[in-house]
């Protein structure tokens, strides 16, 4: 019990130093590391190089997995680059096996680990600086994961002084599914490398077994990927696919040439005087199988993107179902605004084409509405997500926008199913056929008007040029009414559908305006270069054209 418990402890330090590290460094780097992200990915070369450089620093392929998933899903990044960028990140996570191998096995870490641990926390309390109090944080996370290391090492030590399992024969299958194990319990495949770079410095596991172990717990990181997946969009999907395909195909090619692999590691480790240092030599072998499965996928890759594209369309066919936004995108600021202007496009273009037909009613209409109205309700809730996160002054003001947006919508949706409603009860009554014609002329009216606004052909909404027409149709049907030819309950029906329809284009106009300032804003944020701009066909929606601005009568909602 006592080696289990030094066991857990160490592995618990470990974590706690990595999740410390991670936070730290993303903290302190603030947009600069997306925008690096967004901007350096023009190529599959460059795409490569930005994950494993990215994945160092933050010393974890998750957060930057999370963020090629972000990128791609706002459209600031293509599939094929966030597909590099995944494959860089297996390669930096090596820089762990590095770090564990040439420093907590090669010197007295415990002796610097405190004053590095009290050095960030007083770093992390007293500094005026955000930056350097995120920057006292992830230096405490080195000092809490040397301790970490030197706990397993004394743990496994005191171990392999009673146990000696080296000559221990226990199959290929059976240790690369030991990794898988351990990397999908701790979610961490450092961690794992790190408790088998401790067993194999005390001498507890042979060469190849750990090896074999590091291959598994390469591919027990695709847990963490398919986990992220589950109700996240499309490309989500894909990217995780990816991610495993990579893993799975290195893999299989390491334990195909494992022996080959196995003597070019020592024929390099004795070349650079480190011939016997076995944790070296591992970290070695984790780095050399890694940069073999990038040799191997680098001509694999367009024909896997391409057929992973073709995957996971046919959800997007869901109403109802967000095709920008998920939680990996709200933990982006820099990504969500981008992902939402894109979001709310099509619901924005539907919405204005909803009073066609009126004053007929129409089942499909009213469960279009009812499916953007739950879209909407999906889009709040990703605010909810979003703002659990810290984000700077400017993107909470473009949030503020996207609430006002979302609010807008709302309200017209909910207007557009009271119109079709009314229209039920318009059509049943005896006086329909007189009331027919001018109401329909007036939503003729107000159609062609907001398809102007929206496509740049019609000017602006002007509501004081729509006012004589909104008069001119109360009048005539006044006028029905005096003269006893409509009811009084049919005419309070038919001025209520004006009335509501006429609110209706204001709330839309509020809306679109929102947006197109939410667009102006967010325009070059971050955009990869021209020739990395490329959206695939199934998330693509015709961009409404730009029109002059128009500012609607005031009102005291949003």
């Amino acid at each position: 019990m006592a080696y289990l418990s030094t066991g857990l402890g160490g592995i618990g330090l470990f974590l706690l130093g990595m999740w410390l590290i991670t936070e730290g460094l993303r903290l302190a780097a603030g947009p600069s590391l997306e925008q690096l992200l967004g901007r350096w990915t023009s190529s599959r070369l460059r795409g490569l190089m930005s994950g494993t450089l990215l994945t160092a620093v933050l010393q974890s392929s998750s957060a930057v997995t999370v963020a090629a998933i972000g990128f791609v899903n706002a459209g600031l990044m293509t599939f094929q680059r966030g597909v590099w960028v995944i494959f860089g990140s297996n390669l930096g996570t090596t820089l762990t096996a590095w770090i564990v191998a040439l420093i907590g096995f090669k010197f007295k870490v415990d002796a610097l680990a405190l004053p590095i641990i009290g050095i960030g926390a007083l770093l992390r309390v007293f500094a005026p600086v955000e930056r350097y109090r995120s920057l006292g944080m992830a230096l405490a996370g080195f000092g809490i994961l040397f301790m970490g290391i030197q706990v397993l090492a004394s743990g496994f030590g005191s171990l392999g002084e009673q146990i000696d399992l080296h000559d221990a024969r226990f199959g290929l299958p059976w240790m690369v599914l030991l990794g898988i194990v351990l990397t999908a319990l701790m979610q961490s495949s450092s961690a794992a490398i790190a408790v088998v770079l401790s067993a194999v410095a005390a001498g507890l596991v042979g060469f190849s077994d750990a090896a074999a172990v590091v291959i598994g717990a390469n591919v027990g990181t695709t847990s963490s990927a398919l986990l992220a997946t589950i109700g996240a969009t499309s490309h989500a999907k894909r990217l995780a696919i990816a991610h495993v395909l990579f893993n799975v195909v290195t893999a299989i090619v390491a334990l195909a040439l494992l022996t080959p692999l196995l003597k070019l590691v020592m024929l390099i480790g004795e070349g650079a005087g480190h011939a016997g240092d076995w944790t070296t030599l591992l970290a070695l072998f984790h780095t050399l199988f890694n940069l073999l499965g990038v040799v191997v996928m680098w001509p694999a890759e367009p024909y896997m993107s391409r057929w992973l594209l073709g995957r996971f369309v046919e959800r997007d066919a869901e109403p109802t179902r967000l095709r920008f936004l998920d939680r990996n995108v709200a933990s982006l600021p820099d990504a969500a605004p981008v992902a939402l202007v894109r979001e709310l496009e099509p619901l924005i273009v539907e919405a204005a084409a909803s009073v066609k037909g009126l004053p007929q009613p129409d089942s499909q209409r009213r469960i279009q509405s009812q499916q953007r109205h739950r879209h909407l309700a999906a889009i709040g809730d990703f605010f909810v997500d979003a703002t659990r996160y810290p984000i700077s002054a400017g993107v909470a003001a473009l949030f503020s926008r996207g609430w006002r947006i979302q609010h807008n919508l709302m309200y017209v949706e909910e207007t557009v199913q009271r119109l079709d409603e009314l229209a039920v009860l318009l059509t049943r009554s005896e006086d329909f056929e007189q009331i027919r014609e001018p109401v329909s002329s007036w939503f003729e009216s107000v159609g062609e008007q907001l398809q102007g606004v929206l496509e740049g052909t019609g000017g602006t909404l002007d509501f004081i040029v729509l006012a004589p027409a909104y008069e001119q149709v109360k009048l005539k049907l006044l006028q029905l009414a005096l003269s006893g030819k409509i009811s009084r309950a049919s005419l309070d029906t038919a001025l209520q559908m004006c009335s509501l329809s006429r609110r209706f284009s204001e709330q839309w106009l509020r809306a679109l305006n929102h947006w197109r300032q939410m667009r102006e804003e967010t325009d070059g944020v971050n955009r990869p270069p021209a020739e990395s701009t490329q959206v695939e066909s199934d998330t693509t929606v015709a961009p409404a054209q730009a029109a002059p601005v128009a500012t609607p009568p005031p009102q005291n909602d949003l």
